[in-house]
């Protein structure tokens, strides 16, 4: 079980250079935007524009925070992610322009390489007790609203979270998430594909 605090997330240049992502997690971890089998991220978006051109590459994004981001994807549909919004799910090829709604926006963006790995994001409301089972070969849990998320292990390890801090383990076993006071936490489950 690795912890990773916020403030230690490496900031990296956007692919097409309209920005900046704040790296949470990448494998292997000498990859670079080019190579990567999965990396995950959040970035601030400050203004409108294209999205950076992933081929070959799946990925989900929801909002952490702001008022809205409005996407207008490639077949001409629009899709507005929101604090509420569940994951939206696209390929890294997808045309698609973002409109903010209402001032800058915070986003958290799961990418996997297609062929390789296999991902399932997901927001979760915890306040009390609940536990989140695993027979995943990666499983991430971040704390993406509250202010701290107490995280147990079957084994006894434990950590504690701050905002935006996240848990990490390459090992199938589950976890215990406990807030007093309700939390807002984002899991994401990573899986090998196998050869066809």
């Amino acid at each position: 079980m690795h912890t990773l605090l916020a403030r230690d997330y490496p900031a990296t240049p956007w692919k097409n250079g309209g920005g900046t992502t704040r790296q949470i997690l990448i494998a292997p971890p000498d990859a670079t935007l080019d190579d990567f089998d999965y990396r995950i991220s959040m970035a601030s978006v400050a203004s409108d524009g294209p999205f950076s051109h992933f081929a070959g590459v799946d990925r989900q994004l929801l909002l952490l925070d702001g008022n809205g981001l409005l996407l207008q994807r490639g077949d001409g549909s629009n899709s507005l992610l929101q604090i509420n919004s569940q994951p939206l799910a696209f390929a890294g090829e997808e045309a698609i322009t973002s409109q903010l709604q209402d001032g800058p926006v915070t986003d958290f963006n799961v990418m996997t390489r297609r062929g390789r790995y296999r991902q399932q994001t997901e927001r979760l409301a915890v306040q009390g007790k609940l536990h989140v089972h695993s027979d995943d070969e990666v499983l991430l849990v971040m704390l993406a609203a509250g202010s701290t998320l107490e995280v147990y292990r079957e084994d006894g390890r434990h950590c504690r979270l701050g905002p935006r801090d996240a848990v990490w383990q390459a090992l199938a076993v589950g976890l215990t998430l406990f807030s007093t006071d309700r939390a807002d936490v984002i899991v994401v489950r990573l899986n090998r594909q196998s050869a066809a």
